[in-house]
């Protein structure tokens, strides 16, 4: 199965780019075409491809005086060669860290979009899910848990969150909005192509469509409903429709469900029990992403916290999750109070008090991205099951907030280091992706 794959920009943020620069070190077969002709182009491994906008058309460089020309469109045929082509104008991150990426595939095919350029890889799927698997989760882990999230990448990749239909893709690279996808490595685990290739061609589904299979790294003891975490795509309406194969789950063996009906006071009672505890016999509470804390001087939260609400409060898709008091000014913090939660512990609600009224901040990734503060390095929190510590000087002002949270993620759906628990304690990844995907079944493409 052929797959459509748009990357984006090197912060992931964008698929729109100024400049594309294509290399091989054993040389590139390229078709630039326009309204007249297609011509077809052999670049030896000391040119390079660059293109960049020109109006509604494309500026192409071949360098090393390669030529120079005016195109509608340019492909880079990846099957003639037999080898992969890095992308030299944008970076991805590695274990050495930020490097240009390489790619193996059919096609690169790069087209003008609104005075940008657009990258489109055209690859086979599993080849794809080589890319996410050795992005999105290591080698070392048991293979069944590899195997567990093989599927689940595979069938995100047929059912996305976000439609990029409109981008002429089927998905996106980015973990910002669909699933890591880093390129390939040169030379890639053995154990990520055994995942692969002993689940071919296998999804998941509930009924008749490809489920929405949405993972994280850890989910601090307990999944989230995907309710709790998610908008609606199409209408960004919060909370959206129960998905009822994304149910909360617990992270241990024969563990009862907790009651759905409990206070936000009674989960936060609950959720600081099991980060104060000193046992946790949970199927990801081996991993250092378990639980964390972080710590912030009030002075330090204020100087950013302001900024950082006022500019979610005007992008379109978080604005409506932004709710500031009567007259919008912020004035000093005074405390933090999470008035709603999920059944997980995660926060749907939190209410800042400060000395000019309370702001409101709804759904999970705009509370962890409200704290962004690049004075401690701190681009979000790590999730939204968390709960405060708050400080005071000998005036009775907030001196400081120590905000504790468990997991890594929204954790809705698979979480990785909870599948390496259950495989660990023998469990196969049909085991595991029931567990955490309610009833769904697994099929194989186009049964």
């Amino acid at each position: 199965m052929k797959l459509r794959v748009a990357l984006t920009s090197t912060d992931l943020s964008s698929l729109e780019h100024k400049q594309v620069v294509v290399s091989s070190p054993l040389g590139l077969s390229i078709q630039v075409e326009s309204e007249k002709r297609v011509k077809t182009l052999r670049l030896n491994g000391a040119q390079q491809l660059r293109v960049t906008p020109k109006g509604d058309e494309l500026d192409v460089l071949i360098t090393g005086s390669g030529g120079h020309f005016t195109a509608s469109r340019v492909a880079v045929d990846m099957t003639k060669s037999g080898h992969s082509a890095f992308i030299n104008s944008i970076k991805r991150a590695r274990a050495k860290g930020q490097e240009h990426p390489e790619y193996r595939g059919y096609e690169l095919d790069i087209t003008p979009q609104n005075g940008h350029l657009r990258l489109v890889l055209v690859l086979d799927i599993e080849l794809y899910l080589k890319g996410v698997l050795e992005s999105e989760i290591p080698a070392s882990y048991h293979i069944e848990a590899l195997k567990a999230q093989a599927v689940a990448a595979r069938t995100y990749a047929i059912n996305p969150r976000i439609s990029h239909e409109k981008d002429n893709a089927d998905v996106c690279d980015s973990y910002l909005c669909c699933q890591y996808f880093a390129g390939h490595k040169a030379v890639g685990s053995a154990k990520h192509t055994q995942a692969i290739e002993a689940t071919s061609s296998e999804i998941l589904k509930y009924g008749t469509r490809a489920i929405l299979a949405l993972f994280s790294s850890n989910a601090g003891g307990y999944t989230s409903n995907y309710e709790d975490c998610f908008s609606d795509p199409k209408t960004n309406i919060f909370p959206p429709a129960p998905i009822p194969y994304l149910k909360a789950v617990p992270e241990k063996l024969n563990a009862p469900m907790f009651e759905p009906k409990a206070s936000a006071h009674e989960i936060e009672k609950r959720l600081k029990d099991s980060w104060h505890g000193q046992k946790h016999a949970t199927f990801d509470s081996w991993s250092p992403h378990y639980k964390w804390s972080v710590h912030m001087p009030a002075q330090s939260l204020e100087a950013h916290m302001h900024h950082e609400l006022s500019m979610l409060a005007k992008e379109q898709e978080t604005a409506p999750f932004v709710i500031p008091p009567e007259g919008g000014k912020f004035g000093h913090i005074q405390k933090f109070e999470v008035t709603e939660r999920g059944i997980s512990g995660v926060a749907t609600e939190l209410s800042i008090h400060t000395s000019h009224g309370q702001w409101q901040v709804k759904k999970e990734l705009v509370i962890r991205s409200s704290f962004r503060n690049p004075e401690i390095k701190l681009a979000r929190l790590k999730s939204a099951k968390i709960f405060f510590e708050h400080e005071h000087d000998h005036l009775g002002l907030l001196s400081a907030v120590t905000v504790r949270g468990l997991g890594w993620g929204h954790g809705v759906g698979l979480q990785q280091t909870g599948a390496q628990g259950m495989a660990l304690l023998g469990k196969n990844y049909r085991e595991i992706l029931a567990h955490y995907f309610t009833n769904a079944q697994i099929h194989k493409i186009g049964s």
